[in-house]
């Protein structure tokens, strides 16, 4: 019974560690957007194809739950938000 509860705490932590990735993907490229810092070009020019798939899907679903188009800084916002809701509940199932 252990291994399995330690493997889902692995899986967790794994999941964990991608939303802290694409928290920073996106605070990057709002940063870049804003304030047009020179060393945060190329950064940015490289995970703009990451930005707009995720910011794609969100607003695929965001347009089928609420019925409103966002513009991609919305969108931005929203994932932010979600993400932190998401890691609240799953810190608290643990």
């Amino acid at each position: 019974m252990g291994l399995i509860h330690n493997l889902l705490v692995g899986i967790i932590h794994l999941v964990f560690v991608a939303m802290d990735i694409l928290v920073i993907m996106v605070l990057v490229k709002v940063v870049y957007d804003r304030w047009q810092i020179e060393f945060l070009k190329h950064i940015a020019n490289a995970i703009e194809p990451v930005i707009n798939t995720v910011t794609t899907s969100a607003g695929k679903l965001a347009m089928t739950i609420t019925g409103k188009s966002y513009p991609q800084k919305t969108l931005l916002v929203l994932l932010l938000f979600s993400m932190w809701i998401i890691r609240l509940i799953i810190s608290s199932l643990i």
